[in-house]
């Protein structure tokens, strides 16, 4: 019989529709969650094995339970020999992060590469010509950012349908704008985060997939959720009618309260249809173990011992 240690960290495993949602998230512990399918991970935690095949991250703020693992990723990518890792992250947060990368190199002594993408909230990070990451203003301090995924698609205006492809064309070759760009909010990942207009936007109201916190759930912990700047139950409760995400993914709950309270006082709040589209990450009767997310790592370089 084969017994696993119980210091093996066990990481959840969600899969909806196409897309898979991959992490690890408690309140002041380690939070990262990667999308495999688009390339992506929200924060990086400790840099567990499987974060390493994202070639971007998105970092929401400086606290070290979200950005620790930064300097191990970027190291281990260079080691495994991919291609350097790109960081996406407050504008703010550019210069101190980079000289903390920079420290890391000297105490390596190797030149590990790497491309930082400071972002303001509303700006794009554009990964190529259907695909963009924005950067939306959370809160959760001066510093903080969340992410959304966005698809982008250009469509024939309705004048044109019907039209010969050659005659498209032509009118392209005029000048004639014949087409007209959407833009669909596949993920959107909140980091840490208060209630605030950020739960306005477009791209969190109407994303695939919504991923935010929810800290506290308990009546006694409202002012620890005040203090800290984090959701709590009471608030999640009031901004869900105005949403309208296929699925909605709650993270970064408190070992104060434990996952399966927090779906009790969840499940005393609102309807079991509204419920049925909520998924806690950590969750572990939707979860695998660590051994199964960590096969999901890059394959060992040559040069790897």
């Amino acid at each position: 019989m084969i017994v696993k240690s119980f210091l093996v960290q066990r990481y959840a495993k969600l899969e909806i529709g196409a897309l898979h949602v991959i992490g690890y998230s408690v309140a002041g512990e380690e939070s990262v969650v990667q999308i495999p399918e688009l390339d992506v991970c929200f924060d990086i935690g400790r840099s567990p094995h499987f974060a390493l095949t994202s070639n971007v991250v998105c970092i929401t703020h400086g606290h070290m339970d979200h950005l620790a693992g930064l300097p191990y990723y970027l190291s281990q990518r260079s080691f495994q020999g991919m291609k350097p890792g790109t960081i996406v992250l407050p504008r703010e947060l550019e210069r101190p992060v980079d000289l903390m990368l920079r420290n890391w190199r000297d105490v390596e002594r190797q030149g590990t590469p790497y491309k930082l993408v400071g972002l303001e909230a509303g700006e794009d990070f554009v990964v190529r010509r259907d695909f963009l990451i924005r950067a939306l203003q959370t809160h959760h301090g001066n510093t903080s950012l969340g992410y959304s995924l966005v698809s982008v698609r250009e469509k024939l205006m309705a004048e044109y349908h019907g039209l010969p492809g050659p005659e498209i064309a032509a009118l392209r070759r005029k000048g004639v704008r014949v087409q007209y760009r959407i833009e669909v909010p596949l993920v959107t990942y909140l980091g840490d985060t208060t209630a605030g207009k950020v739960f306005d936007a477009p791209e969190v109201q109407n994303a695939q997939i919504l991923i935010t916190e929810c800290t506290f759930f308990e009546s006694v912990h409202k002012q620890r959720a005040k203090i800290g700047r984090h959701l709590h139950l009471d608030q999640l409760v009031e901004i869900l009618p105005k949403l309208h995400n296929e699925h909605l993914i709650l993270t970064h709950v408190s070992r104060r309260t434990g996952i399966g309270k927090a779906k009790r006082y969840l499940s005393r709040r609102i309807t079991p249809e509204l419920a049925a589209n909520i998924h806690f990450l950590m969750d572990f009767a939707e979860a695998s173990d660590a051994g199964d997310v960590e096969d999901a790592g890059p394959p060992v370089g040559e040069g790897a011992e």
